[in-house]
């Protein structure tokens, strides 16, 4: 997981460990601005068919047989988003 923050916004980026994150090329550092686009995981669900009333109806997503991740609404983030722009901590964009 990477949090990322943009102006007041704090988001939750889900991203796939990359088992050569030594060899990336390009890790992503704190402090630094990256051209990301997000996708939310609330609409990718609502596309296939699981649209919740609202984001307190649907807390924690699955990702596999043993990764759940929550959203954390204590730290406005009520969803969870992923983007193409990573692999792991690497900037592939």
């Amino acid at each position: 997981m990477i949090y990322v923050e943009r102006q007041d916004t704090l988001y939750k980026i889900v991203t796939q460990i990359h088992s050569k994150h030594n060899n990336c090329g390009k890790k992503i550092m704190i402090g630094k601005y990256y051209n990301l686009k997000l996708y939310s995981n609330r609409e990718k669900a609502k596309s296939i068919g699981l649209a919740p009333l609202n984001y307190l109806d649907m807390q924690c997503f699955s990702y596999d047989s043993t990764t759940v991740i929550c959203i954390e609404p204590k730290k406005g983030i009520y969803d969870l988003f992923y983007t193409e722009s990573l692999r792991g901590i690497c900037y592939v964009k």
